[in-house]
This record gives structure tokens, C-alpha cells and sequence, in this order.
């Protein structure tokens, strides 16, 4: 798997830095002197020359990010009329007589990646964070 598709892309990462995501992580964006977008492990010499945008949250940390008391988080993909497409859904089990599920909300994105900060910017519109 590319690894494009293991960090969020740079549009929802910029959206991710304005609703207050922290800052921390593995992977960066970064603008070069040719304003192109890289990425990039934020600690090597190669990246001191260059601007900062903002962090690119992998799949694995956005998983950690998500993590609340009553609800949990399933992420996969799923196709519909051959075209693929990545999951995130919240739901919350329902205990009335038997343990069943409630799914609360949906995100939809080209990588999982995107599907699950789409659902963090979500849940912090909604002050669930």
C-alpha cells in the first residue's frame, strides 16, 4: 500500500491544524522551495530547510484519537458498483434485554486515512471530543 494512502491528505490535515488536532506525529507536510508538497519524517536534517504545514496524521493515530468511553469505532472498506470507497463509523451498543448496536454516524473518504479525520472533525464540531 502507498503510503499516501496511510496519511491523511494535506487539505484535511490543514482542517485537522484549524479545529485544534495536535500537532504531533510521525509523518508532516511540508512546502519546499518549489512549493511542492512533501512529506517527510519530521525529525531529519533533510526537512530543517523546509516550511512546515502541518502534521499528516497516519491511520494508526487518528485510531488513538478516536477512542471515547461509550462509543467505538469500525473502519474498513467497502465497494458500491465497483467503486471503493473507506469507512469510518461510530456506533454505541444498546443493552434492552439484548446487546445490540446503534450506528450514530458515518464518514466516507478515497483512504481510510481521510475517512477517519473526517469523523474526528466531525465529533469536534459536535463537541463529542
Amino acid at each position: 500500500m502507498k503510503l499516501e494512502n496511510q496519511v491523511v491528505s494535506l487539505e484535511l490535515s490543514k482542517q485537522l491544524k484549524e479545529a485544534g488536532y495536535k500537532q504531533e506525529g510521525l509523518f508532516q507536510w511540508y512546502k519546499g522551495g518549489f512549493s511542492k508538497i512533501i512529506y517527510d519524517y519530521d525529525t531529519s536534517a533533510y526537512n530543517a530547510s523546509l516550511k512546515l504545514i502541518c502534521v499528516a496524521p497516519t491511520v494508526a493515530e487518528l485510531g488513538e484519537a478516536l477512542l471515547l468511553n461509550e462509543h467505538y469505532f469500525i473502519s474498513g472498506r467497502e465497494i458500491f458498483n465497483t467503486k471503493q470507497d473507506y469507512f469510518c463509523r461510530m456506533a454505541k451498543y444498546i443493552y434492552a434485554g439484548i446487546q445490540t448496536e446503534k450506528t450514530i454516524h458515518w464518514e466516507r473518504a478515497k483512504t481510510e486515512a481521510d475517512a477517519r479525520a473526517q469523523m474526528w472533525l466531525y465529533l469536534k464540531k459536535e463537541e463529542l471530543l
